[in-house]
């Protein structure tokens, strides 16, 4: 019996030899990134210039003092109004939906490649799985937000704020929250890549759940591994910035230009390691999958050299 491939380094490999794969996961994450900082940045313009400036509000800009600037930032949201509270609704969700289009184009694309020659989910799918992602970010949110109101209320409610029973209330909510968004999250995140295109979302994310407890141990070491890598390349830009911190009082212009060019080199690394773990489980489950049972990937000893898709 031959040894079957280790999964981390076929993912890896996988990706290396389809370079279309990680240059489309960087398209589409880099314009969902610029859309929906220009969503932001337009309607933050937009509310600024809706607020009437008096002179004692240009007085208090112009003064650089740090108490008439905190006067001055309590006071926006009062001149806002109901402005505010519509932008603090819409933003977020318009933000859900720039997403959720960018990465079920992009995620289609990238998933028919991981998987040559095998049916993946269809469009409309593959768009309700991720529009549940992005709803699953959204509840979470507002969850941590209402977890630390509650906290807040809780905690001053005596003569003295009591921060230890703030921190008793605070961490185990957003601990219990962050777990909840992980598991849900990765679970649908696979139901994308496991899903046949006669499925629908249900079924597909059934399908994720019982490869998954088949397999998981496997899944969570494989998992781990390349959370490791990850956490290794940010610990790496990490001290690259610290030491090069001194420039930012020399040169604050290059500092934050080698920030910059860090953090999107950061990004790129971490969206090929995230590709790569996408193929490692589709490796993964590929290999033991059921006598019979519908093909993930089409097996690599199977195409000719030239032709070898990314699985």
């Amino acid at each position: 019996m031959t040894k079957p491939p280790n999964p981390i380094t076929q993912g890896l490999r996988s990706v290396a030899r389809d370079p279309v794969i990680y240059l489309v996961e960087i398209l589409w994450r880099w314009c969902f990134i610029a859309a929906a900082s220009f969503l932001v940045f337009s309607v933050a313009a937009f509310l600024l210039n809706s607020i009437r400036m008096t002179e004692p509000l240009l007085a208090a800009l112009r003064s650089h003092d740090p108490q008439k600037l905190g006067g001055v930032l309590i006071l926006v949201p009062i001149f806002l109004g109901n402005k505010l509270i519509v932008a603090l609704t819409a933003v977020p969700l318009g933000i859900a939906a720039v997403w959720t289009i960018f990465s079920t184009l992009g995620r289609g694309i990238t998933v028919k490649r991981l998987r040559s020659g095998m049916t993946c989910l269809s469009f409309g799918s593959v768009l309700a799985i991720q529009a549940m992602r992005a709803f699953l970010t959204w509840l979470c949110v507002v969850l941590l937000v209402a977890a630390g109101f509650m906290a807040t209320r809780i905690a001053t409610r005596g003569p003295k704020p009591d921060l230890a029973l703030f921190y008793l209330i605070a961490m185990p909510s957003v601990l219990l929250v962050g777990i909840f968004w992980v598991v849900g999250n990765w679970y649908l995140s696979l139901a994308v890549i496991f899903g046949r295109e006669a499925q629908n979302f249900r079924a597909s994310l059934r399908d994720a759940r019982q490869t998954v407890r088949r397999q998981l141990s496997d899944f969570a070491g494989t998992g781990f591994v390349f959370l490791l890598l990850r956490v290794v390349v940010l610990l790496v830009a990490l001290a690259i910035c610290g030491l090069a911190s001194s420039m930012a009082g020399t040169s604050p212009q290059a500092y934050f230009a080698l920030t910059m060019v860090v953090a999107l080199v950061y990004l790129a690394i971490s969206y090929f390691l995230y590709m790569a773990r996408m193929a490692a489980y589709l490796a993964l489950a590929a290999a033991h999958v059921e006598p019979g049972g519908p093909k993930l990937v089409t097996p690599l000893s199977s195409l000719p050299a030239g032709n070898s898709p990314a699985l």
